[in-house]
């Protein structure tokens, strides 16, 4: 049989006097007691934290009455807590709750409110020895908001170069909300933005704007702010133009693309003065579009309001100028009879039922050599989205009718044509 094993017995008396398990225990035994006792008997200490200071209305009588507070946004306390010094490291401003007591705020005026100042947690194991201040002063009154327009207060006035004038400066918030102390809204004259630029620009700028509130003689008005959201700028664009003498002209549309050469075109005014973007390369001063829809045989007269010109700025004082356009005699009129069977339109989805049409009648003007020539069979009859509108569909009732004319020489068709229209999706 093999040999068994005899079975160790657990002995503490062999254990008592084993060297090296005696030694562990000791060590063990001695941090123990060094870490309890220091804790224990680790002496006080003091140390310094700045809080900031929260202000809060809610559910007060302030709040009811509408009061807010003004002055300084960013309130701090000096607290000097006590602890044990091992705990002093760790503890910093999160640890302490510091409040404006504004439950104490029951009338408007200039009043100083206590701070009240405690541990963030009711178990902290340290204690507020002391704070400073012990309250704050500042300025208690009804909150009144007011939209002013923003004005740009130029420091230095002529900050163009020679030859270029100051365009239209474009802000992208002409308004703001100005918002303070009843009392002293009263004070606002206007919103301004003190601008300083360097002399002899050639280029326009673009500036982050500084809004400010200011009584009538220009100062500063106390605890009135101009309410910027966050994240947004108040920002001008100044543009710098350069000084041009220009030749007007028009553009010819719905018609021959060769109108200059049988049309007379003359202007009220030979040149204009005007400050233009000098990126812009201009070469003459484009009025805008005359539509040969609107030209009769003879003289006719178009107004163009200078100040509806974009991307210049007129100098010389032309506020509008005349444009007449004279169609030679050599051209003629011819009325064309069409009915609304004569009107086929093609959409690839929708059927087009065309229920009534503005006139059964269309003029046309054509050189005297062929007006004969044409009848019906020469107009091509189709449909287009009225202005402002993107295309025809079920939802359109009205449409444009457009009208060509297949001829040889110059043509053209007065007057706009409009149809009634039933239009529905066809079948799949």
């Amino acid at each position: 049989m093999a040999d068994i094993k005899k079975k160790h017995k657990f002995s503490f008396r062999k254990l008592v006097y084993n060297d090296r398990y005696l030694i562990a225990c000791s060590i063990i035994a001695a941090v123990v007691i060094w870490v309890v006792t220091s804790m224990n008997l680790s002496p006080e200490t003091t140390k310094k934290i700045t809080v900031p200071v929260s202000i809060d209305f809610t559910d007060t009588l302030a709040e009811q009455l509408g009061i807010d507070y003004y002055g300084n946004s960013e309130l701090t306390v000096e607290v000097t807590i006590s602890c044990k010094k091992y705990l002093a490291k760790d503890i910093d401003e999160t640890d302490i709750n510091a409040s404006l007591q504004t439950s104490n705020v029951t009338s408007t005026g200039y009043l100083s409110v206590p701070i009240e100042v405690t541990p963030a947690d009711n178990n902290a194991e340290f204690s507020i020895a002391s704070y400073f201040p012990a309250s704050a002063q500042g300025y208690y009154d009804v909150a009144q908001q007011q939209t002013l327009p923003l004005e740009l207060n130029y420091t230095n006035e002529s900050f163009a170069a020679d030859g270029y004038v100051v365009g239209d400066v474009a802000i992208n918030q002409n308004m703001v909300i100005v918002d303070g102390p009843r009392t002293y809204m009263s004070n606002v004259a206007k919103v301004v933005a003190d601008i300083t630029l360097e002399n002899g620009l050639t280029e326009s700028q673009r500036i982050d704007l500084q809004p400010k509130a200011v009584d009538e003689n220009g100062n500063p008005v106390n605890y009135v702010s101009v309410n910027i959201p966050e994240g947004e700028n108040v920002v001008a664009t100044i543009p710098i133009l350069k000084v041009q003498n220009l030749k007007p002209a028009v553009s010819f549309v719905s018609g021959p693309e060769n109108a200059a050469d049988f049309l007379d075109v003359d202007y009220s005014v030979n040149t204009i003065q005007v400050g233009a973007l000098e990126s812009s390369d201009l070469k003459v001063l484009n009025l805008g579009n005359i539509s040969f829809a609107e030209l009769n045989i003879g003289k006719n007269e178009f107004e163009f309001e200078t100040d509806k010109i974009s991307g210049i700025k007129v100098l010389d004082g032309t506020e509008k100028i005349v444009v007449t356009v004279t169609v030679p005699d050599d051209y003629a009129t011819k009325d064309i009879s069409i009915y609304r069977r004569d009107i086929k339109p093609e959409l690839d989805n929708y059927n087009v039922d065309i229920t009534g049409i503005s006139s059964n009648t269309i003029r046309i003007v054509a050189n005297e050599s062929v007006i004969d020539t044409i009848d019906k069979s020469s107009l091509v009859l189709s449909l287009a989205p009225l202005d402002g509108e993107d295309t025809i569909n079920e939802k359109t009732a009205v449409c444009k009718l457009s009208v060509a004319v297949n001829t040889q020489g110059n043509s053209w068709v007065i007057g706009t044509y409009t149809v009634n229209v039933n239009v529905t999706p066809k079948d799949k």
